[in-house]
């Protein structure tokens, strides 16, 4: 079965961007017309409550008729005072032409009894059948001698009761009145409120509202957004595309130059890009190209300086076979040995390169033991008597005792060995290579100098890297295989140890190691 294929980043994004807008649509569609009337009858509620506060803190002051005519004509409302004695009608502020309340007497004793089981305020939304009036211009309403009768509250100068002496149900009032009106049903929304006076008195404070019909305002909104979806999923589209494309396009280019790469077209340059993160990754690459072309080509020295040194054991091997086969007399035991030397020379190059890769691939036996560290040193010594006698070479061990560490004996042997080596490799006109052991604390440091031309500091970071070597002339090694610092690496990497060269151009080099040591019988006593 063929996997399916995944879409490109660009056809995410795009569907993405319009699901997103999607959802937006679904919610400006629900809050306009589903949610509309619930909200439109909360937040009036809410500013009928405002408005009932405010006029609770001035109901027996002077400005109360000011507030409540205020308040009837900037916000349509209805301001009634009763008195809960006798439930009769002592102020309202009524008296906008062509519009007033038909809450009955009952409706008032129903607010204030649910007012009185809810703590003092109640608000109710009831379907009443409203008048609306019309009136001449220049007639003058019977409400305002009301009005002006009980605009005061204090109970002083007789006031208050000339108010209730005063006081006249609204029916009566409207009585008087000759207007033309038609009947027509809507919502009212009342909110009741009891205050008590400081005069002892009871008053039920009632401010309505009529709630404005939204059937005709959510129709022309369901219009609006019609138009506005069509209009918007129509940007939505071409937004998304846009964007879409936009964003995905230094990827598409990243990965088509990453292709590249991969087919070893190392001078493949990844540009920056607009967003940080594309930039970053770019930078990545652009890094990762110079270090595979860089590996890639201490990869091809590697093969051919191995090559070289494969050949001329083999060279030697084959040549002194010929000679030996056919020159009579040539079977001497110095052939013999030459051709044994070079063949041990050609076991080592593959051991080392075997090491190399086990070591790399954590798969190399390291077996941890005490072992005394100055006596593996001196037993190394032992393998340079010739050359040192051949070549006039002066190799020196300096050390104040016998020092114990913990580690695998054959692999350190191996460390110390391919140091020496590599220092013989390059050692200084002097000839003199010194290998010091140095007792700091509970650890133990061990360099190994030589005072040849040394190593730039540029380079000094890459010496330790498996297909690095310094390009410098050096005479052959005549012991070892010249792969020694890749091995040396990885046996103290996996010893934990510290390890470092310290190296000035005309002065020679020093490549060291620090292990901690392992106290003595002789120590602990």
């Amino acid at each position: 079965m063929k996997p399916k294929k995944k879409l490109p980043l660009r056809v995410h994004l795009a569907i993405g961007f319009l699901i997103f807008s999607a959802l937006l649509l679904i919610v400006l569609w629900m809050f306009q017309t589903v949610f509309l009337e619930s909200f439109y009858k909360t937040i009036k509620t809410r500013q009928v409550k405002s408005c009932a506060y405010s006029l609770s803190d001035y109901i027996e002051s002077d400005s109360f008729t000011e507030l409540a005519n205020e308040i009837e004509e900037q916000n349509s409302m209805i301001v009634s005072v009763y008195d809960t004695d006798i439930f009769s009608c002592v102020y309202s502020s009524g008296n906008r032409p062509g519009f007033y309340s038909d809450i009955s007497n009952d409706s008032v004793r129903d607010l204030y009894d649910k007012a009185v089981c809810s703590g003092g305020e109640h608000a109710a939304i009831t379907r009443i059948k409203r008048d609306m009036h019309s009136f001449k211009p220049d007639e003058k309403l019977p409400l305002d001698n009301a009005n002006s009768a009980g605009a005061d509250f204090n109970g002083q100068q007789g006031g208050q009761s000339q108010l209730f002496s005063q006081a006249a149900t609204r029916d009566e009032i409207m009585q008087k009145r000759e207007p033309s009106f038609e009947r027509q049903e809507s919502e009212n929304l009342a909110y009741a409120m009891i205050i008590n006076t400081t005069s002892d008195k009871e008053l039920l404070l009632i401010v309505e509202s009529e709630i404005t019909p939204v059937n005709s305002v959510v129709d022309t909104l369901r219009f609006q957004l019609i138009i506005m979806t069509a209009v918007i999923v129509a940007f939505s589209i071409l937004i998304a595309v846009f964007l879409a494309k936009m964003i995905s396009r230094p990827i598409y280019d990243a990965n088509e130059k990453a292709k590249s790469l991969a087919k070893q077209d190392y001078d493949v340059t990844f540009e920056g890009g607009r967003y940080r993160e594309i930039a970053e990754l770019n930078s990545t690459l652009n890094f990762a190209a110079g270090e595979l072309k860089k590996v890639d080509s201490l990869q091809k020295e590697l093969i051919s300086n191995i090559s070289h040194d494969l050949r001329t054991p083999l060279t030697m091997i084959i040549g002194y076979g010929e000679v030996m086969r056919d020159l009579p007399g040539e079977m001497t035991p110095e052939n013999i040995q030459i051709i044994v030397d070079e063949a041990t020379r050609l076991n080592s190059l593959v051991t080392d390169l075997l090491d190399i890769s086990r070591l790399q691939s954590n798969t190399a036996d390291v077996k941890k033991e005490p072992f005394s560290l100055t006596k593996c040193i001196e037993s190394i010594f032992s393998r340079y008597t010739k050359l040192i006698e051949n070549d006039g070479l002066n190799i020196v061990f300096e050390h104040d005792g016998e020092v114990f560490v913990m580690g695998d004996e054959l692999r350190m042997t191996q460390v110390l060995y391919n140091l020496i080596n590599n220092a013989i490799n390059y050692i200084g006109a002097d000839k003199i290579v010194i290998v010091r052991q140095t007792v700091t604390n509970d650890r133990v440091r061990i360099d190994v100098i030589d005072h040849g031309d040394g190593i730039p500091a540029e380079k000094l970071s890459y010496i330790w890297d498996r297909y690095y070597r310094v390009k410098e002339e050096h005479r052959r090694a005549k012991i070892g295989t010249g792969l020694g610092l890749s091995i040396v690496k990885n046996i103290l990497i996996a010893h934990d140890a510290a390890y470092g060269v310290d190296s000035t151009i005309g002065e020679g080099s020093d490549f060291w190691f620090s292990l901690p040591i392992i106290p003595t019988d002789d120590e602990d006593e």
